[in-house]
């Protein structure tokens, strides 16, 4: 069974992009275009076995999305993306997450990312 992994994105181009990309590698993609349709795949048990999400979404930030799932029994890893590189999102990602990318990335790598992190059996941080 293929893995499904979860894009959380705001913007539509670069969502669509890496879906497309992640369906390439053999990925069940789902995407998700706000914190709040991202609580539907995630919540109350993830139905995904991995995420990548941007920090910054509409009306919230990728961090909180990240520190309620954090606060449940779910280990889904989690890659958390920014435009904004800042020192407390850092923090946050090396504490919540599995792996953080600072756009521009280089969708190589964000593939080689998603495949370590679900090599590993979805245990992840957290």
């Amino acid at each position: 069974m293929s893995k499904r992994v979860l894009i959380v994105e705001d913007e539509d181009l670069l969502r669509r992009t890496l879906a497309s990309a992640f369906r390439e590698a053999g990925l069940v993609a789902v995407t998700a275009a706000n914190a709040e349709e991202a609580e539907a795949f995630l919540f109350p048990t993830p139905e995904v076995d991995l995420v990548v999400m941007d920090n910054r979404l509409p009306r919230t930030d990728g961090v909180s999305v990240l520190r309620r799932l954090r606060e449940g029994e779910a280990r889904c890893p989690v890659i958390l993306m920014t435009a904004y590189d800042r020192a407390e999102v850092r923090t946050a990602a090396e504490t919540l997450a599995n792996g953080y990318m600072v756009k521009p990335f280089d969708l190589a790598r964000m593939l080689e990312e998603v495949t370590r992190l679900l090599g590993s059996n979805g245990k992840g941080r957290g």
